[in-house]
């Protein structure tokens, strides 16, 4: 007999899938259908649409013409060099890039000197100021100072877990321990969350090694104990025995070395990027949700091995099942933040690239052909952040599974909040958008997508409905797109020379996107992100900027030394964060919200409508080039801008010096 591979298959209705699960797994008859018991690698007893067989090829073709079967493929959890993997929405060329407000234009932190222990980013003041005619001390252009403020808050993100799906979050950097206990806010789903769910089972382990203690005196499950209880059944309280398992290869390389770091500095972390994207969602002093439980979950960048269909497969599991928080009465919403997406391209050889624009066929003859129409101006104005390539966009996963799995974890609850790149790429939304079947050829990756709409090596490239994490669980019947995509803001601000889009008023102060931010009227909400301060992982070049003054040496590996660092974080994984932070308020006021009670607050609370005005779109008109090749072109996007309403901030601080003393009726007005 042929080879048998790992077959995730997907039926086009859920009151199919008993039948082909049971035909399947006992001799059939049936046209299509293997003449033999097929071995059940997964049984996904969560899902009412898919599982995962043991066939070989010839099989899984003709499986696929059964009139039940919406797809066949080789399992992405299990052959993950078989498709794209995820790149990072940020430092496209993973290094720095220069802008002001002002980090590393000679305004930012210099030495460990006291006066930095409680530094934090503009992303923390510019969240409660309404209305940009009034930057709280950031006025001017170029250079601009730090501002001394202060800011109050009635929310901290308590009861909400936040989740990184990124590369990691080095658990012990200063920026998330807190500061009543002296213990990390940061749990692994992977190692601790089984604990959550079944602790029964874990306390009447003691008799074996299942548990220790941590470097920080919190008490740990073993590793291994931890991933069988994901793996089998039978590792697990009776009650949860029947829910599903993830059986899983890739958990051999899952470490907490390698997903949250062991002690101080010694870590196997995949980069710095995950541990700056918890800082600006919910660190200490950086991020809006400081009391939020800080859950990471690897697979992006990581060394854990993991995949996208692992994590999306994993929360769905550990949301569902997770227990009520008495203190408020439910679950604790979860919420997560995807600084990331799949990414398809071209490199500067290629030739002969088919695409649809606007329901309109052609072929580039070559990758760096001159802007002569809108056609190849669409092409060019692209920024690329794929190394090696010519020109990349934000893709789908080219995977069904993942995207059913990742619809699954939509529909039982979880919210999602997801950069929208860094590929100056117009996102469109709604079933009446131009540009929605928009499509090129990745030549790069050499993966198109199977879905009837693309085909062959074509990818979509300009509709949040294909992409993933953009599009996930997007609701065809109603056109509703639960998760929240944000755009970056750049840290510099401009002030209008008197032209008639900026009111004609010389003086007048303006926003604008960071250049390289996606755009369109996709983008849910736009958030700071360019030089937003950040926590920094030790050993990653990319994110030691500045060193903290607070490091200590708790939990310091003796040979490594005692210093942790802080970086200058961007693009729109920066951005996706800080906006994720502001939802995590909302939420522990709303553990019960939906998505569209998230996303209708976030319109009409949670932001603020700027006038255009205040903020640059250069050029508006759709039928000139310069409309898809410049940088600042909000391309149908609102310039809506995310707002913390429950904070007072920009409170400036008044320093009366010795001796001083403030006498008679005072007034004061906040931003």
């Amino acid at each position: 007999m042929a080879e048998e591979k790992k077959y995730s298959v997907g039926v086009t209705k859920a009151k199919y899938w008993q039948t082909i699960h049971d035909m399947l797994a006992d001799d059939s008859t049936e046209n299509h259908i293997p003449n033999r018991k097929v071995t059940i690698f997964e049984e996904k007893e969560w899902s009412s649409t898919r599982g995962t067989f043991m066939l070989t090829d010839e099989e899984a073709e003709e499986l696929k013409k059964h009139g039940f079967v919406k797809w066949v493929e080789l399992d992405p959890g299990s052959y993950i060099d078989s498709y794209p993997k995820p790149d990072f929405a940020t430092k496209r060329w993973g290094k720095n890039v220069r802008h002001y407000r002002d980090l590393l234009g000679g305004q930012g932190p210099s030495g460990i000197s006291t006066n930095e222990i409680d530094r934090t980013g503009w992303q923390i003041i510019r969240s409660g100021i309404s209305s940009n005619r009034d930057f709280s001390g950031w006025q001017g252009q170029g250079e601009i100072p730090f501002v001394n403020a202060d800011v109050d808050y009635s929310l901290s993100g308590k009861n909400v877990d936040l989740v990184v799906h990124d590369s990691g979050v080095q658990q012990f950097h200063p920026e998330f321990i807190d500061p009543q206990t002296g213990r990390t806010r940061v749990r692994d789903l992977v190692l601790d969350g089984p604990e959550v769910i079944d602790p029964d089972w874990f306390n009447s382990a003691w008799a074996n090694p299942s548990k220790y203690t941590k470097a920080d005196g919190r008490v740990g499950i073993a590793t291994t104990s931890a991933i069988e209880w994901w793996r089998f059944s039978n590792k697990r309280s009776a009650q949860f025995s029947s829910i599903g398992v993830i059986n899983s290869t890739t958990f051999s390389s899952y470490t907490q070395n390698n997903a949250v770091g062991v002690t101080g500095t010694d870590n196997n972390i995949g980069g710095g990027h995950g541990t700056a994207v918890a800082a600006c969602a919910a660190g200490n002093h950086q991020g809006l949700a400081f009391n939020a439980t800080i859950w990471n979950a690897p697979s992006v960048g990581d060394s854990c091995g993991m995949s996208a269909i692992h994590i999306y497969e994993l929360l769905t599991l550990w949301h569902e099942n997770k227990p009520i928080n008495p203190g408020i009465g439910t679950k604790n919403p979860t919420l997560v933040n995807g600084s990331w997406g799949y990414q398809a391209c071209f490199t500067s050889a290629s030739t002969n690239i088919d695409y649809k624009f606007r329901d309109v066929d052609g072929t580039f003859a070559t990758a760096t052909g001159a802007t002569t129409d809108t056609y190849t101006a669409w092409k060019n104005g692209l920024v690329n952040q794929v190394n090696g390539a010519y020109k990349s966009w934000s893709s789908s996963a080219r995977s069904n599974s993942t995207d059913a799995a990742g619809a699954e974890m939509m529909s039982v609850g979880v919210h999602y909040v997801a950069a929208a790149g860094n590929n100056n790429q117009r996102l469109g939304i709604g079933s009446m958008d131009p540009d929605r079947l928009n499509r090129m050829e990745d030549l790069g990756f050499g993966a198109g997508d199977s879905r009837a709409e693309f085909g062959g090596l074509y990818t979509p490239t300009n509709h949040r409905d294909w992409m993933n994490p953009q599009g996930l669980g997007f609701d065809s019947a109603t056109d509703f797109h639960p998760v929240i995509v944000v755009g970056a803001m750049d840290d510099t601000i401009g002030v209008c020379g008197g032209s008639a889009w900026c009111g004609g008023t010389n003086g007048n102060y303006y926003e604008y996107q960071a250049y390289y931010s996606s755009n369109g009227p996709g983008i849910d909400v736009w958030a700071p992100a360019d030089e937003t301060l950040a926590a920094g992982l030790n050993g990653d070049a990319n994110y030691e900027d500045f060193q903290r003054a607070d490091d200590g040496n708790t939990y310091t590996n003796s040979t490594t030394g005692s210093s942790y660092y802080d970086c200058s974080f961007n693009g729109t994984s920066a951005a996706s964060p800080v906006a994720c932070g502001l939802i995590a308020l909302y939420l522990e006021l709303n553990p019960r919200a939906t998505h569209r009670e998230v996303k209708d607050w976030l319109k009409t609370k949670g932001s603020v409508l700027l006038p255009r005005t205040a903020w640059l779109d250069q050029y508006q008109d759709q039928t000139d080039n310069d409309y898809w090749t410049g940088y600042y072109n909000m391309r149908g996007s609102e310039p809506r801008i995310m707002y913390n309403p429950y904070a007072n901030s920009g409170v400036s601080t008044v320093n009366l010096g010795a001796g001083g003393k403030i006498s008679g009726p005072i007034t004061i007005t906040g931003i």
